[in-house]
């Protein structure tokens, strides 16, 4: 009786311990990007427009770019996740 007892409790832990049971999940980094918005156009600096464009994850701001006439592009921080742009104006031809 006792071995059936001790048997029973075993088979019970292996089933509640959750062998060959499914994966487990993967944490999520702080860092990842969870947003999956789609996105306009991204705009090139070559010389036909001047914006500025702010990057965010996770709705904070990680970087920045600046596209002056003639095509000068200054880069601040991380160029990542989801971005706004800023038009400033066009360039003289």
């Amino acid at each position: 009786m006792f071995k059936q007892s001790v048997k029973l409790v075993c088979a019970v832990a292996l089933v509640l311990g959750g062998c060959g049971g499914a994966p487990e999940q993967l944490a999520v980094e702080e860092t990842e990007v969870i947003e999956s918005t789609e996105q306009a156009l991204i705009w090139a600096c070559d010389g036909t427009r001047a914006f500025n464009r702010y990057w965010y994850v996770n709705n904070v701001e990680v970087g920045r770019e600046y596209c002056d006439c003639p095509s000068s592009l200054n880069q601040f921080g991380e160029q990542r996740g989801r971005y706004t742009q800023e038009h400033i104006a066009y360039c003289a031809p």
